[in-house]
């Protein structure tokens, strides 16, 4: 939303302006006038500038808008850029402006007529023709108006798919065996690590047999709430260590406040959008410790919209905002959608604006900087550190801060395979001897399929076809399953 205005100081100058949304504030100058883009959930928003003079004397405005989604085609399926089998499965919607309707879609493969159905959605499946394929679909209003998505597709040969659903499977298969009895997903036999089990059972939502085991770990989480942790925080969790009669310890520790948190959040969301109904039954009996973990990333929110790691270490890192960011936006549509509750969905969505313009003052004409140090320096990376300098580079567009087209998402992407041009086959491991399945899904974010097969095939080779030898863990086999869910045309 484009805001523009000015200030009048009196008989003094004015010193600062600042930008409140919501409560929130977004935009701040030590001008007299403002003249900005601000990135704006849709729904209905409060927006108050408040002016100070050199005095201090101050001067406010007020003025309630309402940001209106987009109208227009939404693909669901498949992701553009896929590599997927035939009949190739199609999911899309169509929205119109306020008092419109959408009366008819239809789907154009290579400019011939697919598909065509009376309504707002498309669910169908269609057999198609190994190759490359472009496909658009169409919308029509009841005024005639016409809305349009394009996207290209690769059907491979009959039968080339089970490659990705064979790692799937097997992935699938192997990180099951980490849940235990009590919902506990392990990161060692002798350690829970939040953090990287929600990541894991993320990856699992992909899976409908693992849905039995996403929920336990949930419902995991929530029983291990700290209420309150040695911060003073509501809504944590520690690291606990698991002793070999069985007994969890809390080891009074954990290495972030906002990633686990944010991660959790995320999951609550992917567990929503898998369906099942024994998960959905217990989203729906937590909507209070949801909004008490949300409350954890809004408590380290600073003024700027960056979240601090820890209460106690007070740096603002780009990876663990970006998560921080996708947990605000999760866990506003888990109110929306689950809980029809539209003013804690607006809340979150307020405190995620906020900080996806904190996130976006950390770009650095080039690269992103890797964290926000405590007074406020941007530390630049050094692209020839893999961690955390070189991969914290793909979180902004892993995440869904930035989509794949945005310059910066191009940017920072080409210098990181610039710096590191063998990742594909794991050149990394002389510096780092962790899989790093995430960059595998920043590829899949930026539709990079081609360096994406080469480095499945690479970790079918070292991981898959060897049993999953250490250091490939819960985490890891979360991101990997979504890699692969990805090349088989289902989606990012």
């Amino acid at each position: 939303m484009h805001i523009a205005g000015s200030a009048d100081g009196g008989n003094y100058p004015v010193s600062a302006v600042w930008v409140y949304v919501d409560n929130q504030p977004l935009y701040k100058t030590a001008s007299a006038s403002v003249d900005t883009e601000l990135a704006l959930s849709p729904g209905a928003h409060h927006i108050v500038p408040v002016a100070w003079n050199s005095v201090g004397q101050v001067a406010t405005q007020s003025i309630d808008v309402t940001v209106k989604s987009d109208a227009g085609v939404d693909i669901s399926s498949p992701s553009a850029g896929a590599g997927l089998s035939s009949p190739v499965h199609f999911v899309a919607s169509a929205n119109a402006p306020s008092g419109r309707v959408i009366n008819t879609m239809r789907i154009y493969v290579d400019s011939n007529d697919a598909y065509t159905v009376g309504a707002s959605k498309i669910n169908t499946s269609l057999p198609m023709s190994p190759g490359s394929h472009v496909i658009k679909m169409k919308a029509w209003d009841n005024t005639g108006a016409v809305y349009v998505k394009s996207l290209n597709i690769n059907v491979h040969p009959s039968g080339s798919s089970s490659h990705y659903q064979n790692v799937f499977n097997a992935t699938s298969n192997w990180v099951s065996k980490f849940s235990q009895s009590d919902g506990a997903l392990l990161y060692t036999p002798q350690l829970i690590d939040p953090y990287f089990a929600n990541l894991g059972a993320i990856g699992m939502t992909k899976d409908p047999t693992r849905m039995p085991q996403v929920t336990a770990w949930m419902k995991w989480y929530v029983n291990h709430l700290n209420w309150p942790d040695k911060w003073g925080l509501y809504g944590t969790t520690y690291n606990y260590n698991l002793l070999g009669n069985g007994v969890e310890i809390p080891t009074q520790e954990a290495d972030s406040t906002d990633s686990y948190a944010a991660t959790f959040l995320s999951l609550v969301w992917n567990a929503w959008k898998s369906g099942n109904g024994n998960a959905r039954s217990y989203i729906q009996t937590i909507g209070y410790q949801l909004d008490v973990i949300g409350g954890v990333l809004i408590q380290t929110q600073q003024s700027d919209g960056l979240t601090w790691a820890k209460p106690d270490y007070q740096i603002k890192y780009l990876m663990d905002n970006c998560e921080a960011y996708r947990g605000l936006r999760d866990l506003a549509s888990v109110f929306q959608n689950a809980f029809g509750d539209e003013t804690k969905a607006a809340y979150y969505n307020s405190a995620a604006d906020a900080m996806l313009n904190g996130i976006l003052g950390m770009w650095m004409n080039g690269s992103w900087a890797v964290y926000k140090d405590g007074i406020g320096r941007l530390i630049a990376p050094n692209m020839g550190t893999w961690y955390a300098d070189a991969t914290a580079q793909l979180f902004p567009v892993l995440e869904g801060v930035v989509s794949a087209s945005d310059s910066r998402a191009q940017q920072s992407y080409a210098a990181f395979n610039a710096a590191w041009p063998g990742w594909p086959t794991l050149s990394f491991n002389g510096q780092d001897p962790f899989p790093w399945c995430l960059v595998g899904q920043a590829a899949a974010a930026m539709r990079d399929n081609a360096r994406l097969a080469t480095y499945i095939s690479s970790l079918q080779t070292k991981y898959v076809n060897t049993d999953f030898p250490w250091p490939f863990y819960v985490a890891e086999a979360g991101w990997f399953m979504r890699s692969n869910y990805y090349m088989l045309g289902r989606g990012l």
